[in-house]
């Protein structure tokens, strides 16, 4: 009984690396045609459900939304926390605040993107993932027009911008 036992744990630790393996390898194959396959890779396989979850293309593309979303979130706090400086410039905190309604609109439309991905509707995955993208641009246009430029924000646009990119083509070599 003991070696059955172990014989089966045996079975279940390969059947998992296997597997392992081969959620890596689809994750590789897709993220090869990003602009920044290391951060796409990275972006996805960092995440804790990349590795029970993402079995399939249509699970590693939500994997891949949830971490444009994290990103997202993250820059927002980060625009919140210099907007509760209490001296900044007028014109810099309207660059700010615009940035901030940016972040928060990509957000809910990467939360709208994750629901089209659960109904199988990739279309309107693309059309959210266009929109949260259109939304950060915004912001950097501010950024880059008015008076508030600030690198690190325009580092994280670039970053958020990549990512979401990334999703967008995992989208489209879905359909």
């Amino acid at each position: 009984m003991k070696q059955f036992a172990g014989v089966l744990f045996l079975c279940v630790v390969l059947l998992s690396f296997v597997s392992g393996n081969a959620n890596s390898g689809m994750i590789s194959n897709l993220c090869k045609h990003s602009d920044d396959p290391k951060l796409c890779l990275s972006s996805i396989t960092s995440r804790p459900e990349s590795g029970e979850f993402a079995g399939t293309s249509n699970q590693i593309e939500i994997i891949a939304i949830s971490a444009a979303s994290a990103n997202a979130s993250a820059t927002s706090s980060y625009i919140k926390k210099k907007l509760s400086n209490e001296d900044l410039e007028p014109a810099i905190e309207d660059t700010l605040e615009d940035c901030q309604k940016n972040y928060q609109d990509a957000v809910e439309q990467l939360d709208d993107s994750i629901s089209a991905m659960l109904a199988d509707a990739h279309a309107d995955v693309d059309v959210w993932l266009r929109a949260a993208i259109s939304a950060i641009e915004s912001c950097g246009s501010a950024l880059d027009s008015r008076a508030g430029n600030d690198a690190e924000l325009s580092q994280r646009n670039k970053v958020f911008l990549k990512l979401c990119k990334n999703a967008l083509m995992i989208n489209k070599m879905l359909t």
